[in-house]
């Protein structure tokens, strides 16, 4: 025998290649289906001390605190401690927006004139109607236009959907152009609309138009002054 045939006849020893690739994936099965008897085996004092400690390194409220009772549902756990984050994100948001309309705002002299209000929606700046309107028109005055300038590079730059709302009080308007306060409503938000698309060059697809009419007061309509209060427009920043 050659020294070449006596080589090839050592190689053919062992194991085809092919049973040591099966043998290491059946390895790998083995110890996957051990681990997932050993999690269905978990202890609960064990987990619940786990879970305690997941819920507070995700900062998830003590309202919020998922329950460990004898079947665990891990995806709560994940789910509440995201809504918290999401909470926390967009309260920061709000934060941020409010902040920087107060200070671009801050020269415009309209204390007493304006609010700005975190709400569900959003930020909301609130804004009497005779800082924009004339009584009973829909036109915007000349002075209001430096206050609605100033708000141009905030939206310019806003990833933000806009709504803006007309309201009056409860004294009924008729006239050939707004029968009643439906109309005029509506035309006062569409007029700030048309100013932010026209003006600042902003998509429509960016705003809402919508009036209420008489029908969100924030007072009752029992004196001159809540009357005044419940005419305004409002221009609603909408963070999800």
């Amino acid at each position: 025998m050659n020294e070449e045939e006596g080589r090839k006849k050592r190689e053919k020893k062992g194991a085809p290649g092919w049973v040591v690739t099966y043998g290491d994936m059946m390895s790998l099965l083995l110890t996957f289906f051990i681990m997932l008897v050993s999690y269905s085996n978990m202890d609960i004092a064990k987990y619940k001390r786990l879970l305690n400690s997941l819920q507070g390194a995700f900062n998830v409220s003590e309202s919020k605190r998922v329950a460990v009772k004898e079947e665990i549902n891990p995806e709560a756990v994940i789910a509440a401690a995201q809504a918290t984050t999401n909470e926390d994100r967009r309260s920061e948001r709000k934060k941020a927006l409010a902040s920087l309309l107060k200070e671009s705002l801050s020269k415009m002299n309209l204390a007493g004139k304006l609010d700005i209000v975190e709400t569900d929606q959003g930020v909301m700046l609130a804004v009497q109607d005779y800082v924009m309107f004339d009584s009973a028109k829909t036109l915007v005055k000349e002075g209001a236009k430096s206050f609605l300038s100033t708000l141009l590079p905030i939206l310019q730059k806003s990833p933000y959907e806009m709504i803006v709302e007309g309201h009056t009080d409860d004294t009924p308007i008729q006239s050939n152009s707004y029968p009643s306060n439906w109309e005029l409503s509506t035309a006062r938000a569409g007029s700030v609309v048309r100013y932010f698309i026209e003006e600042g060059k902003l998509p429509a697809s960016k705003f809402m138009a919508v009036g209420f009419a008489e029908t969100r007061p924030l007072v009752p309509n029992d004196t001159p002054e809540n009357r005044s209060k419940n005419r305004r427009v409002n221009i609603v920043f909408v963070i999800p």
